[in-house]
This record gives C-alpha cells, sequence and structure tokens, in this order.
C-alpha cells in the first residue's frame, strides 16, 4: 500500500514523465511524429460550477429546494400541533380511542418522512440531470478544442482530480473552455422528478 508521500512522488514523476521530451527511438517519435505531446489543463469543476449554465442550474436547484423545505416545514408544523392536541387528549380518552390516535399520528409521521427523503431524491435526480447537460456539451468543446488546437492529452486540475502538482499558466484553457461552453450552453432548464 503506498503511503501518501510516494503517491506524491509517483505523482511528480509521472508529470515529469510525460512532460519531458522523449528519447529517440522511444514513444511518439518511434511512431514517426517526431515532437513531444502537446498538453492542455482544465479544471473542470470549476468550468462546470462558473459557467452560465452551472449557475442557472444553481438558482433553479435552490428555488426548487426553498419550496420543498418550506412544504415539508409546514407539514412538520402541523404534525408538531397533531402532537400536542393527543398528548391533551390522553387524560380525557379510552385506552383503545388514544390508541387508534397515536397510530394515526405515527403514519402521519411517517408519511411525512417518506416525502422528506422522496423530495430530497427529486432535488438530488434534478442536479444529475442538469450535471449531465453540461458535462455532455463540455465533452464536446474539449473535443473540438483538441482538434483544433492538436492537443494530445488534457488533463483535470481539479481540486482530488488528478496528478497534477504545478504546470505553466499558458497550459490552462478553463477560461476558454468557460467562455465556449456560456456560449454553447447558456442554461439548463430542469423540473423535479414526478412523483
Amino acid at each position: 500500500m503506498m503511503t501518501f508521500c510516494s503517491r506524491l512522488l509517483f505523482s511528480i514523476c509521472l508529470v515529469l514523465a510525460v512532460a519531458a521530451p522523449w528519447p529517440p527511438g522511444h514513444g511518439a517519435r518511434a511512431q514517426g511524429t517526431g515532437k513531444a505531446p502537446v498538453i492542455a489543463v482544465v479544471n473542470y469543476a470549476q468550468a462546470i460550477h462558473e459557467s452560465k449554465a452551472g449557475q442557472s442550474l444553481r438558482q433553479q436547484f435552490d428555488k426548487q429546494r426553498d419550496v420543498y423545505e418550506k412544504e415539508i416545514k409546514k407539514a412538520e408544523t402541523r404534525l408538531e400541533e397533531a402532537q400536542q392536541e393527543l398528548k391533551q387528549q390522553q387524560a380525557v380518552l379510552s385506552p383503545e380511542a388514544f390508541a387508534r390516535k397515536r397510530q394515526e399520528f405515527q403514519q402521519q409521521a411517517g408519511e411525512l418522512q417518506r416525502k422528506a427523503q422522496n423530495r430530497r431524491r427529486s432535488l438530488d435526480q434534478m442536479r444529475d440531470q442538469g450535471l449531465q447537460q453540461i458535462e455532455k456539451v463540455l465533452r464536446e468543446i474539449l473535443g473540438e478544442m483538441v482538434k483544433e488546437r492538436g492537443y494530445d492529452i488534457v488533463m483535470n486540475a481539479g481540486p482530488g482530480a488528478g496528478t497534477i502538482i504545478i504546470a505553466s499558466k499558458e497550459l490552462f484553457i478553463t477560461t476558454e473552455v468557460m467562455e465556449r461552453l456560456d456560449k454553447k450552453l447558456p442554461t439548463v432548464t430542469v423540473k423535479p422528478a414526478a412523483e
């Protein structure tokens, strides 16, 4: 099992090996291209998060989350009122009647819990649906840029995404990727999942 330091050292060696010129008779030169690989670096998460489409998705998600939170809060308030009423009725109701009322209350509490879970699932599906739309267009844009610029490798520099420790500023294409994404997909439309 590799320790953090050995993984870091391995990552640095890998980056240096990829960026280093190929010795004669090896790798790309052996295949007759005669050039070192052309590398571009993109912060994939930043491109999604800061793009117009990403902001559009967040706004829709936040709006729907607020609607669901108000709905659940209102139901919780009604449930708390029902619980207080049940406590007050305990002294005046027969044991059988109280047991029925308590069972009804427990059913209502269970329904509220299921509803809250369904709302969370619906929000997750909304977010995933929007991210899929954005990522599809983002991959298309990166594919276009690979063809246009002759990139051999596009590396992700996002947090926890890969092995890039440091790279020249000129290798980063995130800003241009976001500009193209904003033009190609300025907004996404997502709807909560049907229940």
